[in-house]
């Protein structure tokens, strides 16, 4: 926990938490203050405000200060849909898929994701390891303060727990916070069935609770791997025992997946991709989030987007992630945001809320993160820009020029001077 005053920020986007998930036209409200400066103590934000105010009431002689002159000062970026865990590049299928291979065709030659659970199960520990803390740098590197991360390569009682314990170790690898979620029901694996599977992870549920690493029980509800009532019964039986669920929804096809999700009171619904513009209405309002992976769907190819604009007219807050996993090194979360905008025809600050505050609100962590408002912990990303706008500006340049968890600078240690 550091101190750290940051200031002369040509814009400070404060994305205040007013103590629920941003919908609607909230989705796109920044809050920037320009010449904007803030001061954290301890590690928490101690006050937010015009440079002058701050320098005046917390100005403290040695207290190290970033000069922000010309950048964009924004909540540290929190990622929430990431696979970090695995031992396979699928390059090669994205390589076949342009081509024009189908996704069958290739899961039918052995690609897929059941590829990569056969390689991670084989994999040794220290090889996931070192693609983990590999993984880490370039998240970081990418603006992020947070990151969720998954099991879901090894689908088995197992594996699966196996896996949860080596995200726990991981966490000693990166400054970042990490949010473990068990992913028992990612795919069905090779040789049974859906209903099977789906017993299994219930029985499954009460050891990963018992272990006590993971946060939430993600859960999927796709057409040909699990049906709406198998999704149903894995989020009542997470209702019982206490653990908070998301869900993997009509990524590939429509699936009820939304519908099933809300119903079953996920805290997010992910993908999204193929989810009717009937059922978003049917819906309507909720505070489930929906996170949306623009990157999943670039690399997939898909036929059709995820009806941003539909969801937040609806009322259901937004969030946006990379889904970094085997077949997509989307590792920044920054490039991510400014690919979003045009990808969904949404406004820059809709996205940039969508990978701050309602992020957080996705993870459970909106009560310490996600916003500048004092109290909260003192998590930034500094971007080179003058403007929250220029993000979209400058896709696959590299814009974020610092990145700082609770108060302490962790990429550009030269930029932090002490006030004399």
């Amino acid at each position: 926990m550091s101190d750290l005053n940051v200031v002369n920020a040509a814009s400070l986007a404060r994305v205040p938490d007013n103590g629920a998930a941003r919908r609607g036209r909230s989705q796109g409200e920044l809050g920037v203050i320009a010449d904007g400066a803030i001061a954290i103590r301890d590690g928490l934000i101690a006050a937010v405000g015009r440079t002058d105010s701050i320098l005046r009431d917390w100005g403290d002689d040695g207290v190290p200060t970033i000069d922000a002159t010309g950048m964009t000062v924004l909540p540290g970026l929190i990622e929430c849909h990431s696979h970090p865990l695995f031992a396979f590049h699928r390059h090669g299928e994205y390589t076949r898929r342009l081509a024009g291979a189908s996704l069958q065709e290739i899961a039918a030659a052995g690609g897929g994701i059941l590829a990569t659970v056969k390689t991670t199960r084989d994999a040794a520990d220290g090889e996931l390891l070192d693609g983990l803390r590999s993984a880490y740098d370039r998240i970081l590197a990418g603006g992020v303060t947070t990151l969720e991360v998954k099991s879901g390569y090894g689908l088995t009682e197992g594996t699966e727990l196996h896996q949860l314990e080596l995200l726990e170790r991981s966490r000693s690898m990166t400054p970042m916070s990490l949010v473990i979620s068990f992913l028992g029901a990612h795919v069905v694996p090779a040789g049974l069935d859906a209903e099977t599977c789906t017993g299994q992870v219930l029985e499954m549920l009460p050891k990963v609770i018992e272990q006590g690493l993971a946060s939430f029980h993600d859960v999927t509800c796709e057409r040909g791997l699990f049906t709406p009532g198998q999704a149903s019964a894995m989020f009542e039986r997470s209702r019982e025992l206490g653990i908070p669920t998301r869900a993997h929804a009509d990524a590939w096809q429509y699936s009820e997946g939304w519908r099933t999700s809300v119903r079953g009171g996920a805290v997010s619904a992910e993908h999204l991709t193929y989810t009717p513009d009937d059922e978003i209405r049917e819906v309507g309002a909720t505070d489930t989030v929906a996170v949306l992976l623009p990157q999943a769907e670039l690399i997939y190819m898909t036929e059709r987007r995820a009806n941003a604009r539909l969801l937040i007219e609806q009322q259901v807050p937004l969030a946006i992630a990379t889904d970094y996993c085997s077949s997509i090194h989307a590792t920044s979360l920054a490039t991510t945001i400014g690919i979003a905008a045009p990808w969904f025809r949404i406004t820059p600050a809709e996205a940039i809320v969508g990978a701050t505050l309602n992020a957080a609100y996705a993870l459970n962590l909106h009560s310490d993160r996600g916003s500048l408002d004092p109290g909260k912990r003192g998590d930034l990303t500094i971007l080179s820009g003058p403007h929250p706008d220029e993000l979209c500006m400058s896709v696959g340049q590299s814009v974020v020029a610092e990145v700082v968890i609770a108060g302490e600078p962790l990429l550009g240690e030269n930029r932090v001077s002490r006030r004399a």
